[in-house]
């Protein structure tokens, strides 16, 4: 094939600190080219991580193949494959969005390791397709050779506060002894649709204008036993509705709502437990997708069923412009909850209400948090909002390899 704009480029992700492997460096490069014969970009990912204190060196590398085109009849025709392996570091839940460097400040200057991870080899096919009706259709076979990884280091500035150092799993929801070495192969998918798409035509391509309909997703994984040793045996699912619904003088909602569980829990290992993203820094976790009070495995389960909702109303000037004050600064205001359901021991709540904006970047919340039933604490929140703040993703980091369609 031949090919052409090719690019490659490689980046000191970052460094960061962690209990389990010291001071640890992340480099990542990227090769891209098109296929012009197939039509088809080309990336190639390798990734190397290296812990200085436990020396271990993780190498592994995504390869993609994506096209966003139009066939012969004038249709939109968007799908990517990816492929992935090698050995890497993963956290026990691979969405939650604390920043590594976020973590590493909390260890050194409080002694809270509040990220949790393990070490893997891995394979994964992912396959990735679009449809112009709005449907997007995601397939993933991932197998995992699962090692614990444990603390070497309980290095902190200040002596005294290496006491709060805590195991680098989940203590709070399982103990050592579940902590082993084990093979998981799992096949999930994930669907999605946006009723009423609508498009502009371009002579190459299209422009989706969006909906008025929210996006309705279907998710599905199978722990499947004994495939290439595999130990996990479970069936889980989920369902969600979000949306971001835009009411001009009256400001704007945005809502995610979701119900799932398990329908098989033979044999679940804490990696595939259903999180909830919680958070225990004061910097904000991802507004929409998480708890800003909760401890971060302290509810995760393997139940039949769970629901959950975040809500979250940005008022826009709607209230704050008739102060004379706040309408000169230009701050606005947010007020919301988020809230999950399990059973009568497993329940949470929390409401906020905070000034977004400020300085047309930062977001500010006061939130109180009710577990079962019962207030727990109440506590700020700083992160992103506003004119420029929606932009900056400092809450939110990128998980595991995929393609925007």
């Amino acid at each position: 094939n031949k090919t052409d704009g090719s690019g490659m480029g490689i980046n000191i992700q970052n460094i960061e600190y962690n209990n389990a492997e010291g001071v640890v460096l992340n480099i990542n490069a990227g090769f891209n080219t098109y296929l012009k014969k197939i039509k088809t970009n080309l990336s190639i990912e390798p990734n190397l991580r290296y812990g200085f204190s436990n020396t271990h060196l993780n190498a592994w590398a995504n390869v993609v193949l994506r096209t966003s085109d139009l066939d012969s009849d004038k249709k939109l025709k968007c799908f990517a494959f990816i492929f992935s392996g090698g050995k890497r570091v993963s956290e026990y839940n691979k969405d939650n969005s604390l920043l590594p460097f976020v973590n590493s400040l909390s260890i050194l200057l409080y002694g809270n390791n509040y990220i949790k991870t393990y070490e893997n080899y891995f394979g994964s096919i992912q396959f990735s397709k679009r449809f112009e009706s709005g449907v997007r259709f995601n397939m993933n076979m991932l197998y995992e050779d699962r090692i614990p990884l444990n603390n070497i280091t309980k290095y902190t500035f200040f002596k005294k506060d290496s006491i709060r150092i805590t195991p680098n799993f989940p203590a709070e929801r399982v103990k050592a002894a579940e902590i082993f070495p084990h093979q998981a192969f799992i096949v999930s998918f994930n669907i999605s649709f946006r009723p009423g798409q609508k498009y502009i035509q371009l002579p190459n391509s299209k422009i989706s204008l969006g909906s008025k309909y929210p996006t309705f997703t279907f998710g599905y994984s199978k722990g499947v036993k004994n495939i290439f040793g595999s130990d996990v045996d479970f069936d889980r699912w989920k369902l969600a509705i979000n949306d971001d619904k835009n009411f001009k003088l009256a400001g704007s909602l945005k809502y995610r709502l979701g119900v799932g569980g398990f329908l098989n829990n033979k044999k679940v290992n804490i990696q595939d437990y259903q999180h909830f993203n919680g958070n225990e820094a004061v910097t904000a976790s991802e507004y929409v997708n998480s708890f800003q009070l909760v401890k971060y495995y302290a509810y995760s389960t393997t139940e039949q069923f769970y629901g959950i909702a975040h809500l979250e109303h940005h008022f826009n000037g709607l209230l704050t412009n008739k102060i004379p004050l706040f309408k000169r600064l230009g701050w606005f205001l947010v007020a919301g909850t988020n809230t999950f359901y399990v059973d009568r021991q497993s329940n949470y709540i929390e409401v906020f209400a905070g000034l977004e904006n400020i300085f047309k970047i930062l977001r500010v919340d006061v939130v109180a948090a009710f577990e079962n039933g019962k207030h727990s604490r109440t506590a700020i929140r700083i992160g992103t909002g506003g004119l420029l703040g929606n932009g900056v993703e400092v809450n939110r980091r990128k998980g595991s390899a995929s393609v925007n369609l």
